[in-house]
């Protein structure tokens, strides 16, 4: 049967290396085939019927678009259909991420016993939301773990993997970086897992985490989550060089278009902070993005400085100045990191050496702890502020 599939050969419109490719494929499968038909006429057991499987679905993609179709139907409803787990696990397998399945077969492999769904649970792209879902809610706890696996879960299939209320479902969802999380669901873990570190851990990690998690993860966990939360989120090289690149630049501007500019700027975020839609994440991406003139004239609003206090403030060689100017302008200890951070980081990549230094968990405790003692020392902040006057 696997003789007469191989024998329907390539269409003509192939390519010249696909049909050599095709040709030295069917001649493998030929040797493989004849062996094959001898072996489980002398044995026709599970094991044996699995090798088959195994090999079928390896090549069912190309069986599937050059071979009669009701013979490659028929061979693959037989294995499908087989009666020894190991022969559809071993198909299972094979075609898991196969696109050219019938939706049908994938559906019924995704409800098969664990061992056989796992992979097709994890990989096959014919599984759409409500179906997965449904396996999420109506199956055991494995079912869930390997739908959390895939590498594209969407919101609404995250939230019914969180609903499942299983640690190591919910841990590995979290760790899935393809996982799209919302904001409430982000925050319904961090609340149900906060006392679970290997959740905790993986939340922590996880890419464009909004900094007000940042700052409910810092309260609800502690200080050792909070060095990994900032570390995390450091600029890189290049875009530490923009920033200071853009620095330089509207250092250059003439001072009556920066001021005009400024005017007009000031306004647009004085509207955004008035209305709610101007907070303190806002000030970071503005450094990420290099928009300086957004970043000062956010810190002035918010600290309710002028620009030139802001401007002496944040690039003062002693960074208590830029302290005293976050506290001003009541930055949590997490967003005030991360801007040292991104300030330190643009200044050293344009240095000398262009080397990218790193923030050790000690030096980080000690900024923290820097700025921790200045908030709850108000005299020696008004002096910071009454040295420039």
């Amino acid at each position: 049967m696997a003789q007469e599939l191989i024998e329907s050969g390539a269409s003509p419109a192939m390519s010249r290396r696909r049909a050599a490719l095709m040709q030295r494929g069917a001649e493998v499968a030929e040797r493989l085939a004849a062996k094959d038909v001898a072996t489980l006429q002398k044995d026709p057991s599970a094991a044996n019927r699995a090798l088959v499987a195994r090999k079928f679905g390896a090549q069912y993609d190309e069986l599937a678009e050059n071979a009669p179709r009701d013979l490659v139907k028929a061979l693959l409803n037989l294995l499908v259909g087989d009666v020894e787990t190991q022969v559809r696990r071993s198909l299972a397998l094979a075609v898991a991420s196969s696109d050219q399945l019938p939706a049908t077969v994938a559906s019924r492999l995704a409800r098969d016993r664990i061992e056989v769904a796992q992979p097709v649970l994890e990989q096959s792209p014919l599984l759409d939301d409500a179906e997965l879902i449904d396996i999420v809610r109506t199956n055991a706890m494995q079912y869930a773990l390997a739908v959390a696996g895939r590498e594209r879960v969407s919101e609404q299939l995250a939230d019914a993997l969180v609903d499942s209320g299983k640690q190591p479902v919910v841990a590995r969802l979290v760790g899935n970086a393809g996982a799209a999380l919302s904001a409430k669901t982000l925050k319904r873990v961090m609340e149900d897992w906060q006392g679970d570190r290997q959740v905790q851990d993986r939340l922590v990690r996880r890419p464009a985490l909004p900094f007000e998690m940042i700052e409910h993860m810092v309260g609800a966990i502690g200080d050792r989550i909070e060095w990994e939360l900032v570390q995390s989120r450091r600029m890189d090289p290049h875009e530490a060089r923009s920033l200071m690149q853009a620095v330089r630049d509207r250092t250059a501007v003439g001072l009556t278009a920066k001021e005009h500019g400024d005017r007009k700027l000031e306004v647009h975020l004085r509207e955004r902070l008035s209305t709610g839609e101007l907070g303190h994440d806002d000030l970071v991406q503005f450094l990420r993005e290099g928009d300086v003139a957004a970043f000062e004239q956010t810190l002035g609003l918010m600290a309710e400085l002028e620009q030139k206090t802001v401007r002496r403030f944040a690039y003062n060689d002693d960074r208590r100045y830029l302290a005293a100017l976050c506290l001003k302008a009541g930055l949590p200890a997490p967003h005030y990191l991360t801007i040292r951070m991104a300030l330190e980081l643009a200044a050293r990549s344009v240095g000398p050496t262009g080397e990218d230094d790193t923030f050790s968990s000690d030096a980080m405790q000690f900024v923290h702890r820097q700025y921790e003692e200045l908030r709850g020392n108000p005299a020696k902040l008004q002096a910071l502020f009454a040295a420039f006057g």
